[in-house]
């Protein structure tokens, strides 16, 4: 039942297409994972989508929390049928990791040790060539924790534990994708953000880079050389797509087809369940401003 709390979020508008906001805004910044791929193989309809957008002189940034630099995102989406001709930016948490561990922006090096931990599969470590830091196998020598993702063959138990050794030495950690979930293919993986959020509740410090975060808007925002009224944001997640807009000033599109598809569509005729939609803006105090199926022209 719809609570009067949710009822106090304006109802988005449902669109058929990414096409009805084209004379709208001049700059578009979308997700990857569940909104133009599912980790496996890109939609048709979104890269048909970004053809359209880069045809009629739009700007799109595709800002994405995968632990991993943006070049080698860059060459995965080549490998998917999706060309940088395709974009004019792209942005990933783990390029913003690096950015700030290496001091190559502005804002100037994290300084956080020089050993780290890392906490995910060992494939994610790589983030860290470059930027000076080296990684140890021992938390007792680490001065901070790098977080990626989760191992599938480690036990909450063990994690936890291994956890709480971070938390009595003091580390700080560093989160390489805020996302709490990501579902590839149809597997539904924990990220290092339910990780990093579970470091928290036991008193640790965390960093997070990416989404809903404001220095990836704004690095999206400088990208796009856009004021964020000319700017929409596109993705299937109220808790880091939408909510990083909304507290950025940008407007969004929630796709319904990501994340959130079990919960949004109604199991009695597969039409969207519009009270659980308002219950979940409410949840995440995130509002988008237009909804849709897919990223689709």
């Amino acid at each position: 039942m719809r609570t009067q709390s949710a009822m106090a979020f304006a109802r988005p508008a449902l669109l058929t297409g990414i096409s009805e906001l084209s004379g709208a805004y001049d700059g578009f910044i979308t997700d990857l994972f569940g909104v133009v791929h599912n980790g496996e193989t890109a939609f048709a309809g979104a890269i048909d989508c970004l053809a359209h957008l880069i045809a009629r002189r739009k700007r799109v940034v595709l800002l994405s929390n995968s632990p991993r630099r943006k070049q080698e995102v860059s060459d995965h989406l080549l490998g998917m049928g999706i060309s940088d001709a395709l974009y004019d930016g792209l942005i990933t948490s783990g390029e913003l990791v690096f950015e700030a561990l290496s001091g190559t922006e502005s804002g100037g090096r994290l300084q956080l040790g020089r050993r780290f931990y890392h906490m995910g599969p060992r494939v994610l470590s790589k983030l860290m060539a470059g930027t000076g830091k080296r990684a140890v196998t021992a938390v007792k020598n680490a001065d901070f924790v790098l977080v990626t993702g989760a191992l599938e063959e480690q036990t909450l138990v063990e994690r936890d534990a291994l956890l709480h050794a971070c938390h009595d030495r003091g580390l700080p950690m560093i989160c390489a994708n805020p996302d709490l979930q990501v579902l590839i293919g149809d597997r539904r993986l924990e990220c290092a953000g339910a990780i990093a959020a579970r470091y928290e509740t036991i008193g640790g410090k965390a960093w997070y880079f990416g989404k809903p975060h404001q220095q990836a808007y704004a690095k999206a925002l400088g990208v796009l050389a856009l004021p964020p009224s000319s700017v929409v944001c596109i993705g299937d997640g109220l808790n880091t797509d939408v909510l990083g807009a909304n507290r950025s000033g940008i407007d969004a599109v929630l796709v319904m087809g990501g994340i959130h598809q079990s919960e949004l569509w109604s199991r009695q005729d597969g039409d969207i369940d519009w009270e659980q939609l308002d219950d979940l803006i409410f949840l995440h105090q995130a509002n988008p401003r237009f909804i849709t199926s897919s990223l689709s022209w």
